[in-house]
C-alpha cells in the first residue's frame, strides 16, 4: 500500500495545514524524533475511541475518509491544472482573477498574496488548496465531505 499524499491528509481532517506545510517547504534535516509522523497522525484520528487499536467499523470510516479526499485532492488537481493557462506550475496574478471562488467574491476578494505562503507571488498547488479551503463553501458531509 502506498503513502497516503499529505494533501489528502489534510483534506480528510487528518493534517493540520502547519504540518502539510512543514512538510512541504523544504528545510534543514530535523533530528527523526522531531519528524512528524503522518502514518501515527492518521492512525490516531482512525481510533475513535483511543484504545490503540483498530476496529474494523474505525478502519471502515477511515478509509472511507480518506478516499473521498483523493477524490477531491483529484478533482482540484485538475482545476488547478486548467487555470494554470501558462502550464509552469503556478497561478499567477493573471490567473488568479479567473479563479470562479475570486470572481464571486467580487470586491471582497482577498489578494494573492494573502494565500501566497512563500511570497514569490504565485500560487503553488499546497497554496491554492489553502484558498479553496478558505473561500469555498462548505460541502455537506452526504456529498463527499468538505473540499
Amino acid at each position: 500500500m502506498t503513502r497516503a499524499h499529505p494533501i489528502v491528509l489534510l483534506l480528510a481532517g487528518l493534517l493540520p495545514m502547519g504540518l502539510l506545510q512543514a512538510q512541504t517547504k523544504p528545510a534543514a534535516p530535523a533530528p527523526s524524533a522531531a519528524r512528524p509522523d503522518p502514518v501515527a497522525a492518521t492512525f490516531k484520528a482512525w481510533d475513535k475511541n483511543g484504545d490503540g487499536q483498530l476496529s474494523l467499523p474505525e478502519f471502515r470510516a477511515g478509509w472511507g475518509q480518506m478516499q473521498a479526499a483523493l477524490r477531491v485532492e483529484q478533482a482540484l488537481r485538475r482545476q488547478f491544472a486548467a487555470l494554470d493557462t501558462n502550464h509552469d506550475g503556478a497561478i499567477d496574478a493573471s490567473e488568479y482573477g479567473n479563479l470562479v471562488l475570486i470572481k464571486q467574491a467580487g470586491k471582497a476578494a482577498p489578494p494573492l498574496a494573502r494565500f501566497d505562503a512563500n511570497g514569490d507571488g504565485k500560487l503553488e498547488f499546497v497554496e491554492y488548496v489553502k484558498l479553496v479551503q478558505a473561500l469555498a463553501p462548505p460541502q455537506d458531509a452526504g456529498k463527499g465531505g468538505k473540499k
